[in-house]
């Protein structure tokens, strides 16, 4: 009786360890700020509030309200974009399908991509583009007023056009940042490059797990 109660002991004990070790690995651990700054993520001591804003996408309004009880990655870029905006999506949409893969929970998560570009690209041009990275995407647009206004505050470039309404060239001097916004709608902190999945991955799920 003694030897099999023994036994149970140590088999208690054994599940128990298992039990901890892996917990450990899947839990996301929490990063130092200096360890947040190291691996890209810039993050503020304490996060800047924003004003009201009121952009369009395919199918509606998407307001400052829509931010409320999210966390949000947001990412200025433009449909014609030669190069870095479809490698940032494509970034994102990697870490969008990693925490799929790994059970992150998603439900108070979103993705959103603004348009820098709001004189060729329409809503449902941008809500379309940024849906195909991944459906999850909402692509957003309005008139450069209401632009520089968000663009300003999250600390993104907002060089205005020329006179020539031929001329884009205001939109290859953007910047190529990932935006983090808190779930109580505020600015966080910034996403810098170059992404590396691992380290977006990494930094990401220790912020938005707290």
């Amino acid at each position: 009786m003694t030897v099999r109660k023994n036994i149970l002991i140590i088999v208690v004990f054994i599940l128990t360890v298992l039990t901890l070790f892996i917990n450990k690995l899947t839990t996301p651990r929490t990063l130092s700020a200096n360890e947040l700054l190291v691996n890209g993520l810039f993050l503020f001591e304490q996060p800047k509030q924003i004003s009201d804003f009121v952009f369009y996408t395919s199918d509606g309004e998407f307001k400052k309200a829509d931010l409320l009880g999210k966390w949000t990655l947001m990412y200025f870029g433009f449909t014609r974009c030669p190069d870095e905006c479809p490698t940032t999506m494509y970034q994102i949409s990697k870490l969008i399908k990693v925490l799929k893969e790994k059970d992150f929970p998603l439900d108070d998560k979103q993705w959103v991509l603004v348009s820098i570009d709001p004189e060729r690209d329409t809503p449902e041009q941008i809500d379309k583009y940024a849906k195909g990275f991944d459906q999850s995407f909402v692509g957003v647009q309005n008139v450069r007023p209401m632009l520089l206004n968000l663009a300003t505050q999250l600390a993104v470039n907002n060089v205005m056009p020329s006179d020539d309404k031929m001329d884009h060239s205001h939109l290859d001097n953007h910047v190529n940042n990932i935006i983090l916004l808190n779930p109580s709608g505020e600015f966080a902190g910034v996403f810098r490059p170059p992404f590396d999945l691992s380290r977006l991955s990494l930094t990401y799920q220790s912020v938005t797990s707290e």
